[in-house]
């Protein structure tokens, strides 16, 4: 199987290790902005998932020449309109950490009966040839109260309710979350597509 290149734009560590299992068995050498000593700093103005997502695949294709492809991500709360959203990463401003952030969310959201929320991200793909995305969504509610115990998980896995696994996110190892999660639902219909395309 020839190896083809394909640029991730991303710089998170975990998220790289990820996209490199699963891609490397269908025959694609996954390569970064580090990896290629590009300086990569999109300004992420879209307000919704797959324009963000856009915005850094359609730029890393430009800068690269390589196909490309971004993820963009974040927790939607039915009450609070969609809120975080697209602002997941940065809710609350400068200077929060995940857990001010999660607790942040529930200050917001309070007393309100309605706690559903769901987790959504979209896959952008950019080539010469095409733009594609696909989009996958985990949904649960917003506990009461923040998760101090469970080990796993980040961001607002520790407020995220599962009702299928009856455990919050965090209470679940991650090949488990990884099964489900709405990363892994956009990455298997990406896979789906890049390797129908694959000869």
């Amino acid at each position: 199987m020839t190896t083809k290149q394909i640029a991730f734009a991303s710089g998170s560590t975990h998220k790289i290790k990820e996209m490199r299992l699963l891609l490397e068995p269908l025959g694609f050498q996954v390569v970064t902005p580090k990896d290629l000593s590009i300086p990569f700093a999109p300004e992420e103005t879209e307000s919704s998932f797959v324009g963000n997502a856009f915005i850094k695949s359609k730029e890393l294709f430009k800068l690269t020449g390589l196909p490309a492809f971004a993820d963009d991500s974040g927790i939607c709360v039915d009450a609070l309109n969609g809120r975080p959203g697209v602002f997941s990463a940065r809710y609350g401003g400068d200077g929060l950490n995940d857990k001010d952030r999660a607790i942040r969310l529930l200050s917001e959201l309070g007393e309100n009966q309605n706690r559903k929320a769901n987790y959504t991200c979209v896959i952008a793909y950019s080539s010469e040839k095409e733009e594609v995305s696909f989009e996958g969504q985990v949904f649960g509610e917003i506990a009461n109260d923040y998760d101090s115990i469970g080990k796993y998980g980040f961001g607002y896995d520790p407020v995220f309710y599962y009702p299928p696994f009856l455990k919050r996110f965090s209470e679940v190892p991650e090949e488990e979350k990884n099964k489900v999660s709405h990363r892994a639902v956009a990455m298997g219909k990406f896979l789906d597509w890049l390797s129908a395309k694959v000869p």
